[in-house]
């Protein structure tokens, strides 16, 4: 009995062994796998969105935040480390989002709320928490992105593709709506169209609509102006009818003040047909952001 005993406990603590090393085995994996992670993230793709004409600036905060306590020791997390805070800046300020004014900008705080990394299986899990909050501090808008991906050859890849599509489902679209404030000309009623694209006046889009019957016929237009800043001008040839097309306004000079007295005149000709005129007030263009017209021609006798 003594030896059987003896055997057992020689068993039992061979296998200890065995166990033993294999979680040393594991630890050491999962510490050398964390550190080549570290070194080797990055953001795999650019965003695919612009936003130009934003008149807020925008500060942008990545947050970590400390791991949950896991009893799965091949599990490891991200989510406390500075390793993002770089990247992640300068893909939100890749899109235009800049800093204008410390005390009118508003916050953008991205939160790692989640950065797991399964280092036996190379599964990665990234939750992002997204907080944008205006000058006073007030929350406007939240979202959560989580994604999963799973790389057992290349663990690193996981983590940064996991990561890029995290940031490539957050609403940028709808961040950019509380930062972007549409100019009237009203407002600017002294500021004179100068070409630059900087006045609410360049930047007020009318659409043109001219039909004729028949179709066909020669469209053009020109500038008649009562007030010194504009000058009058001759045809122009537009298109042929019909046309429809979105265009700024831009007649140099122009102010919303002084669009009451300029007109814009449209010509349409055809042969065989008397021309025809119509005529806008640019001020009335401007409120109503249409010109519409429609020519029925008649045929010269």
């Amino acid at each position: 009995m003594k030896k059987k005993s003896i055997i057992w406990i020689a068993a039992i603590a061979a296998l200890s062994t065995v166990f033993s090393g294999c979680g040393a085995y594991k630890e050491n994996l999962a510490s050398n796998l964390m550190a080549q992670l570290n070194g080797r993230f990055q953001i795999t793709r650019s965003p695919q969105q612009q936003f130009y004409d934003l008149t807020t600036g925008l500060q942008v905060r990545v947050e970590p935040t400390q791991p949950q306590p896991s009893m799965d020791k091949t599990i490891r997390s991200m989510s406390n480390l500075g390793v993002f805070q770089t990247p992640t800046i300068t893909y939100v300020k890749s899109m235009d989002f800049k800093e204008m004014n410390s005390g009118q900008d508003y916050t953008l705080t991205i939160r790692l709320t989640r950065v797991d990394i399964n280092t036996w299986n190379g599964q990665v899990d990234v939750t992002l928490g997204v907080k944008l909050t205006d000058a006073s501090g007030s929350s406007v808008f939240n979202q959560e992105s989580m994604t999963s991906e799973t790389n057992a050859v290349a663990v690193d890849k996981a983590l940064n593709e996991a990561y890029t599509r995290a940031l490539e489902q957050i609403n940028w679209m709808q961040i950019a709506s509380f930062l972007k404030v549409e100019k009237l000309a009203k407002k600017e009623p002294t500021k004179q169209v100068e070409g630059l694209g900087t006045t609410a006046l360049e930047q007020t889009i009318v659409r043109w609509d001219i039909q004729s019957r028949p179709q066909g016929a020669d469209i053009f237009w020109r500038v008649v102006s009562k007030t010194p800043d504009v000058k009058s001008t001759n045809n122009k040839y537009l298109t042929s009818t019909p046309y429809e097309a979105t265009k700024a306004i831009d007649i140099r000079g122009l102010t919303y003040q002084t669009a009451g007295n300029v007109r814009i005149i449209l010509r349409c000709e055809k042969d065989s047909y008397l021309p025809q005129e119509k005529e806008y007030d640019v001020r009335m263009v401007i409120d109503q952001e249409e010109i519409s017209a429609f020519f029925r021609l008649v045929k010269e006798e």
